[in-house]
């Protein structure tokens, strides 16, 4: 039946128009453990040196439909904390809008990838871990979320001075191509905004998200680590990314975001704004009516260990212990009850009444 799906899949996005496409389409797959080989082709040296400039380079792969693609890309350093602690820092891919224009694709043209931070095992594992987050994301928010497609990415040296080294990374979904996905554009000055600007059920469904995996690394009043996409009618979605200092990934180099109340990675925050317990129950029922395919996400992928899946398997137990509890308790307000002992935390740069007040 999968099979069926990719090919399905597959079919329908080249036999669309082809100004209907974006490069992630010729790559991506929703099969949660297809991984795409590709080749990048670029200056080792000069992103070992962590050169600031773009550098020149090549991006090599055989898309869904079967057929070769390569496009150039000015490949750039990113991420402010991994760029300096990791051995290899995760990359900016710009593609060319020229060759995507003359292959008749769409000009979404900035892509993240995400790369292992350092050479073993246990690199790969976090990386894979953070991966199956954005899945397990798409799948407890479906409207709203970034698309990711897992790779197996050679990095080959365009002066040959250092030979090929294959890895696991994974491409996120330009940040426009989701929003316009979304029916909206991307808000990119969404800095200290009313938490009124924002859709009630998707904002605590982000909020939710970024609890369940153990987050406490994003901010909506700072806008960190959370994309704003402003739909016609002129409310507001948050999109979450970069999970890799949650305790869902658990890696040794992350800490908690002690500025929101929380004690270490794995201890749960609920940095959302005030939402009424209407809406708040019916977030929670969706994400418990999810918990199978929740719970068959982590069990049925196989690329990471057996034991990094039962791991995982009980943080998500002890949510659902948790959120059980918090349901049934309705002479609480649900709200009042995940803030809990952070209640009196008010995250930085936000308005004390949207922690507080609640609005119905």
């Amino acid at each position: 039946m999968a099979y069926f799906l990719n090919s399905l899949f597959a079919l329908l996005i080249f036999t669309l128009p082809l100004g209907a496409q974006s490069f992630f389409d010729g790559l991506y797959s929703p099969a949660v453990d297809d991984v795409v080989d590709l080749v990048l082709t670029l200056p080792v040296d000069s992103i070992i040196a962590r050169t600031r400039n773009e550098q020149a380079g090549i991006v090599s792969f055989t898309g869904q439909d079967g057929q070769p693609r390569q496009f150039s890309a000015d490949v750039s350093l990113r991420g402010r904390f991994r760029q300096v602690r990791c051995t290899f820092p995760p990359l900016r891919l710009n593609l060319s809008k020229k060759e995507l224009k003359a292959a008749g694709l769409l000009a979404h043209d900035k892509y993240k990838l995400v790369t292992t931070c350092y050479e073993d095992s246990t690199a790969t594992a976090l990386l894979l871990k953070e991966y199956l987050a954005y899945q397990a994301y798409a799948l407890l928010s479906p409207q709203a979320y970034y698309r990711t497609q897992l790779l197996r990415i050679t990095y080959r040296d365009a002066a040959g001075h250092h030979p090929d080294r294959t890895n696991y990374a994974f491409l996120i979904e330009d940040t426009d191509e989701m929003a316009e996905r979304l029916g909206g554009k991307e808000l990119d000055d969404a800095i200290g905004l009313a938490a009124e600007r924002y859709e009630v059920t998707a904002e605590a469904t982000q909020a939710m998200f970024q609890y369940f995996i153990g987050n406490g690394d994003w901010s909506l009043p700072l806008q960190r680590n959370v994309k704003i996409v402003a739909r016609p009618d002129g409310m507001l979605v948050p999109v979450a990314y970069d999970f890799d200092f949650s305790g869902w990934v658990g890696a040794p180099y992350a800490s908690p975001s002690r500025d929101h109340g929380q004690q270490s990675i794995y201890h749960r925050v609920y940095l959302g704004y005030h939402q009424s317990d209407r809406t708040l129950r019916q977030v929670n029922q969706d994400f418990r009516s999810k918990r199978r395919e929740l719970v068959a996400l982590i069990s049925d992928f196989d690329l990471i260990s057996k034991n990094e899946r039962t791991v995982l398997l009980r943080f998500v137990q002890r949510f659902y212990n948790d959120l059980g509890e918090i349901s049934r308790n309705t002479t609480t307000l649900f709200y009042t009850q995940l803030r809990g002992d952070t209640a009196s935390v008010i995250p930085p740069g936000a308005e004390p009444r949207a922690y507080r007040s609640a609005r119905r």
